[in-house]
C-alpha cells in the first residue's frame, strides 16, 4: 500500500534590504565612531554570503528639483546609478528602484514594493525564512502578517530601530560597527577595515614602547603600512596580539575602528605611544 506523505518544505531563505535604512545606518555609525558620516559607505557584496539563497535590494533614486535642466539633473544622479548598477552585477542579488522626493526627501515606491515581493515570495512556498533589514514601524504589519503565516522572520536592524518592529519579528539581530565589520567599506571593493582573532604568545618588538594603562594592563602598538597591530598584557603569561588592516586609512582612524571593536578606550592618547 502506497501513502501520500507530504514532505518537508525545502530550507530557502531571502534577504530583503531596506536600501535607505541601511545608508542610514552606516551612516550614523561612521559619526558616532569617526566624527564623519560620510566616512563609510555599506559594501553590498558583503551582504551576498551562502546564508541567503536571493538578495533583494531596495533604494531610491533622487528626482529632479524644481526648475532643475535635465543635463544637470542626470549629471547629479549618474554616481548613483554606477553605484546601483554595481550593485546589480553582484550574484543573486536583485535590485528595485523607487524615488527620493519632497522636502522631507522620503522614498517613493521602495516599501509597498519590498512589502509586496516579500508577501510574493512567502505565499508561493518559495521561503520557509526571510530576513528583513530595516528600522521603519511601516513595515510591523508585514512581519505580523508574514509570522502568522508561518514565515519564520528575522529582523537585521540598527539600533535605533523602532521597538514594535523589533517585537513584531521572530528574531532579532543587531547590524552594528563590531558584529557587521566586513559591511563598512570606502569603495565598492573590499572592506575598510579586517580584524584578525587575537593570539597570544607573540611580545611586543624590544624597540617598542610599552606603557601601562590605568586599570594595570600594559599595552603596546605598532603603524606600518596601514596596519595596527597592539599587544596587550593583562597579567596573565602570554601577551594578546591583535591584527587590524586598514587599507586607505589614516592612524586615527584606525584607532577610532579599534576601539569600537575592541573597547579598550586608546584612540585619543595611543599616537603618543604608539611605534610607527
Amino acid at each position: 500500500m502506497i501513502i501520500n506523505a507530504r514532505t518537508a518544505p525545502v530550507e530557502r531563505e531571502y534577504l530583503f534590504i531596506d536600501g535607505g535604512c541601511l545608508r542610514a545606518a552606516v551612516s550614523k555609525i561612521s559619526k558616532d565612531i569617526f566624527g564623519n558620516d560620510e566616512a563609510y559607505k555599506p559594501l553590498l557584496k558583503s551582504f551576498a554570503t551562502p546564508d541567503f539563497h536571493k538578495i533583494y535590494y531596495y533604494d531610491a533614486i533622487p528626482g529632479r528639483n524644481h526648475n532643475e535642466a535635465q543635463a544637470a539633473y542626470e549629471a547629479r544622479i549618474q554616481p548613483e546609478f554606477e553605484r546601483i548598477e554595481k550593485i546589480q552585477m553582484l550574484d543573486r542579488v536583485h535590485v528595485a528602484l523607487g524615488q527620493i522626493v519632497g522636502a522631507n526627501r522620503r522614498q517613493k515606491g521602495v516599501d509597498v514594493r519590498l512589502a509586496v515581493d516579500m508577501m510574493t515570495q512567502a505565499f508561493r512556498g518559495n521561503i520557509t525564512r526571510a530576513t528583513l533589514f530595516a528600522g521603519d514601524a511601516d513595515f510591523v504589519p508585514l512581519i505580523e502578517a508574514l509570522v502568522a503565516e508561518g514565515l519564520h522572520v528575522t529582523l537585521w536592524h540598527p539600533p535605533q530601530a523602532n521597538g514594535q518592529l523589533k517585537r513584531a519579528a521572530d528574531s532579532t539581530r543587531l547590524f552594528s560597527f563590531r558584529s557587521d565589520l566586513k559591511c563598512f567599506a570606502s569603495d565598492d571593493e573590499s572592506p575598510a577595515f579586517f580584524l584578525n582573532p587575537p593570539g597570544g604568545q607573540s611580545e611586543p618588538p624590544p624597540d617598542a614602547h610599552v606603557v601601562f594603562l590605568g586599570d594595570g594592563r600594559k599595552i603596546a602598538g605598532r603603524w606600518r603600512g596601514n596596519s595596527l597591530v597592539i599587544w596587550v598584557h593583562s597579567g596573565s603569561f602570554f601577551w594578546n596580539t591583535y591584527h587590524l588592516a586598514a587599507p586607505d586609512c589614516t592612524l586615527q582612524a584606525a584607532l577610532r575602528a579599534f576601539d569600537a571593536l575592541v573597547n579598550l578606550g586608546i584612540a585619543d592618547t595611543a599616537e603618543q605611544w604608539i611605534q610607527t
